[in-house]
């Protein structure tokens, strides 16, 4: 492969996609994180995340070419473990669209879903081909069979007799070419279909019996006589299906489903978006499949920093040393003013001590903001004597505090007249450092890629050892505008007929700048409104947005309930802004307090309005 131009580094590394990589330039560039771990194991998995949270990348490293050719330090270990060959099952939007297509829409509804179905049958059966001939004579130890040429041509003619094809020539390639063939020939029976009545397309159809194969039973057969024919009685096989949030409800619903009744021989790893009602009723059905003992799930975002600390770092140190740079994410972007450095059981000054990041940061809002002032004193807390506070281990109220302070200190502003308003700042270096940047990403592989490139290619352009905060600013800006404008072309249905509710970037934007206005122009408040709940008097569509919001990346479910990780609908859910969002808008890099979302949203025209007593606070009773 090219090597890669320092100078095109930041742009390569925004256009990374796994799915249009190999498996062993998926294993190259693999950086391994507890989740991994998770959906490796011996049983059926669903693996949860938005978009560019890495799915498609964790399913690729299962498949026996990237784990051969995987290099990492845990890479022999996993190499040992797994004991099943796993056949990625790539789907996305372009190809649900093509089966959508088949008939030119004039088929019966029955009639299109057998062929949409037999497409798909033909799709995922192609694909465990394609593995089993990656590992016939592989020139990897892991996971290679032996196989002689007559061998090869028995197997060969065994799965074709069970896939009703007939290769030109007995081999697994003359099959596979067979399946494409196959593919072709369905369209071109849709076609031929649309001209018929459906009377008469459904008595063609059901002349046809490779349309009506099952896909889970006809893999369960052809993995069976592969393993017999190679000598591998009884091995396992796992089918990792991708993105099947694009996939039709109804092939999602037999999945989800079969979760709970699949051949044993076959493990089942399923990756969908976190929002998904098909999948939702599947798993959540009186006789749906059990969290736990049919399946495990993987959440792919992280409910403790600490975890999502250590994978940025070590996709830092990744990024960096492929272009000979020898220095950790804390040396180049320098410290969080939200996390300072604390020196306890280090002999040295206190974070409250004179000169101190705390220090400066209280004193200069003590200063200007009356609310804060009267904060302190409610507390009973004398900064001069802060110090004592933080020696006793005794300064909880001040470390919570600090980052909300932070983030007043940075937009309240004391005119010479010693008038104080909030002001718009035209940089996010308030957000600056190692830890903003980890917590901004949210341990999203892409995200963090397509944040931190930019400033190791400043590090290898420049020569220096440390990212000015300012050209950390301005690259969180960039990112975020990138998140505003992949949000601004998300098609929605329930679109309104009045077509007088906000578009989801205007939507949340007002949500941004609403929560902005009550942390920095209200009262100070150690634990302000950060996150909101989708209430009654939220409209269909703008709950629609939301969903497609979350399976994007740009807003959050922040529910920490393990069976919580994929919704049915957006009523009732608690959400918050994704954290690079969060830093676009001023707010806090936390969840915070949860209001109802119908306060947060500008009353329309249409809208009643609020009875003259009713308050215009935020509701803060909604932990």
């Amino acid at each position: 492969m090219k090597k890669i131009e320092r100078q095109n580094l930041s742009i390569n590394a925004e256009a990374f996609n796994a799915k249009y990589l190999d498996p062993a330039e998926v294993a190259n560039g693999f950086v391994y994180s507890t989740h991994f771990e998770r959906l490796a194991g011996d049983y059926h998995a669903v693996l949860i995340g938005p978009r560019g949270s890495g799915k498609t990348t964790l399913l690729k490293m299962l498949e026996p070419s990237a784990l051969a050719t995987w290099v990492g330090s845990t890479a022999e270990a996993f190499r040992s473990a797994i004991k099943y060959s796993g056949v990625f099952i790539a789907s996305d939007i372009s190809w649900s669209k093509q089966l959508n297509s088949l008939g030119y829409g004039r088929l019966s509804e029955q009639n299109h879903r057998i062929l949409v179905l037999a497409c798909f049958t033909t799709h995922v059966i192609h694909a465990v081909l394609e593995t089993m001939a990656a590992r016939v004579n592989s020139s990897y130890a892991y996971r290679s069979v032996i196989v002689s040429a007559d061998q090869e041509a028995l197997l060969a003619r065994e799965l074709a007799a069970a896939l009703r094809v007939r290769p030109e020539i007995p081999s697994l390639l003359a099959v596979r070419q067979a399946l494409r063939n196959r593919l072709s020939e369905i369209r071109l029976l849709a076609n031929s279909c649309s001209l018929l009545s459906h009377e008469q397309c459904s008595v063609r159809l059901a002349s046809l019996d490779y349309l009506h194969l099952d896909f889970l039973d006809i893999c369960s057969n052809i993995c069976a006589t592969f393993n017999e024919a190679v000598g591998e009685t009884g091995a396992r096989w796992s089918l990792l299906f991708d993105e099947l949030e694009t996939a039709p409800d109804w092939i999602v619903d037999q999945l989800f489903s079969a979760l709970r009744t699949s051949d044993p021989r076959l493990y089942l790893k399923l990756a969908i978006s976190p929002v998904s009602a098909t999948a939702y009723r599947a798993l959540f059905k009186q006789d749906g499949a059990s969290l736990g003992h049919d399946y495990q799930q993987i959440r792919l975002w992280y409910s403790d920093r600490a975890d999502s600390k250590t994978f940025c770092r070590a996709l830092w140190a990744s990024l960096s040393q492929k272009h000979d740079l020898k220095i950790t994410a804390e040396e180049a972007l320098g410290r969080s003013v939200f996390e300072p450095k604390d020196n306890r059981g280090v002999r040295r000054r206190s974070p409250y001590s004179p000169g101190e990041p705390w220090h400066k940061v209280f004193t200069s809002l003590e200063k200007k903001d009356h609310s804060f002032a009267n904060f302190l004193r409610q507390k009973g807390i004398d900064l001069s004597a802060a110090e004592s506070l933080w020696a006793s281990k005794r300064d909880t109220v001040l470390r919570k505090a600090a980052p909300v302070a932070a983030v007043r200190d940075f937009f309240l502003h004391q005119t010479k007249n010693g008038e104080v308003a909030a002001r718009q700042r035209k940089t996010l270096e308030l957000y600056a450092g190692a830890d903003s940047i980890f917590a901004i990403t949210e341990g999203n592989p892409r995200s963090f890629i397509s944040l931190a490139s930019p400033l190791i290619s400043f590090l290898a352009k420049s020569g220096e050892r440390r990212v000015p905060g300012a050209e950390q600013a301005k690259e969180i800006d960039a990112a975020a505008d990138r998140m505003i404008a992949l949000i601004k072309t998300i098609p929605v249905e329930h679109a309104s007929a009045q077509g007088d509710e906000l578009p989801l970037d205007v939507l949340l934007e007002a949500i941004g700048l609403r929560l902005h206005s009550e942390l920095v122009e209200k009262h100070f408040s150690i634990d302000p409104a950060q996150s909101f709940v989708v209430d009654e008097n939220v409209s269909e569509r703008t709950q629609a947005l939301l969903a497609s919001a979350v399976n994007r990346g740009a807003v959050m479910l922040v529910d920490e309930s393990s069976s919580k990780a994929i919704v049915g609908e957006m009523l009732n859910a608690n959400l918050r802004l994704s954290f690079l969002l969060a830093a676009k808008y001023g707010l806090v890099l936390r969840k915070g307090k949860t209001v109802r979302l119908s306060n947060l949203l500008p009353i329309r025209a249409d809208q009643p309005a609020k009875p003259p007593n009713g308050s215009t606070q935020l509701s803060l009773d909604m932990d």
